[in-house]
């Protein structure tokens, strides 16, 4: 994880989940269009410096409605809204995380990962608090599931979860031992891919909404005065 700057992250998700999010991302840029044509924001008319400020408004504005979660345009602005409403469904975002140790930044997949198996990737450019806390919490609450997976592959060598094959009367225990401590690990990418689906349902919801509003506007200009 970079020390400076955006953190980096391409997200492993199925062709599903990639595809649903093009898809919505789509419908939020089209909202977005549809907000930055309404009369106030043109510019029409205006003389340069009004012009230039009113533009500057319009930027602000569209900061405001990201970070209120009302406009999701982007795949980054998306995942951020989506990865923090996964923390506190996890009951993880008003912790104090202890810092992330350096073992926990190691090249590979962490112990117990099943981010195998997703064939698609969504590269994600996070703020830097962000992903430490999602690190933090990932690490802090598996950290000892993870020692014990150590240890156990340190104890069965020849066994490789995943591949290996049971012969004819051979028990299966050790790797009944491995599934249940792989499933007390949380990793990021488990946090990331949680709140792409989360985030996905929020802008689904806001398109649900504006569609409600448009035809809200349309009984009420039938009505007449």
């Amino acid at each position: 994880m970079e020390k400076l700057g955006k953190h980096q992250a391409n997200v492993k998700v199925t062709f599903e989940l990639r595809e649903h999010l093009d898809q919505v991302l789509a419908v939020q840029k089209a909202l977005r269009q549809g907000l930055a044509a309404h009369d106030r924001w043109s510019t029409r008319g205006l003389k340069r410096q009004q012009a230039a400020q009113l533009r500057a408004a319009w930027r602000r504005e569209q900061d405001r409605l990201r970070s209120a979660g009302e406009l999701l345009d982007t795949v980054d602005v998306l995942a951020m809204h989506g990865i923090e409403l996964e923390l506190r469904e996890r009951g993880w975002w008003d912790r104090r995380w202890p810092a992330v140790p350096d073992e926990a930044m190691d090249p590979g997949r962490w112990p117990g990962s099943r981010d195998a198996g997703y064939p698609k990737q969504v590269p994600l450019r996070l703020p830097q608090p962000l992903a430490r806390k999602v690190y933090a919490a990932c690490w802090h609450t598996s950290y000892k599931s993870i020692t014990a997976l150590r240890e156990w592959r340190d104890q069965h060598p020849g066994i490789v979860p995943g591949r290996h094959r049971r012969g004819p009367g051979e028990p299966d225990i050790a790797l009944e031992e491995y599934e249940r401590l792989a499933a007390r690990v949380t990793t990021v990418g488990d946090v990331y891919r949680g709140g792409l689906l989360r985030g996905i349902r929020a802008a689904e919801a806001l398109r649900l909404r504006a569609a409600n509003q448009r035809v809200g506007r349309k009984v009420a200009g039938h009505r007449g005065p």
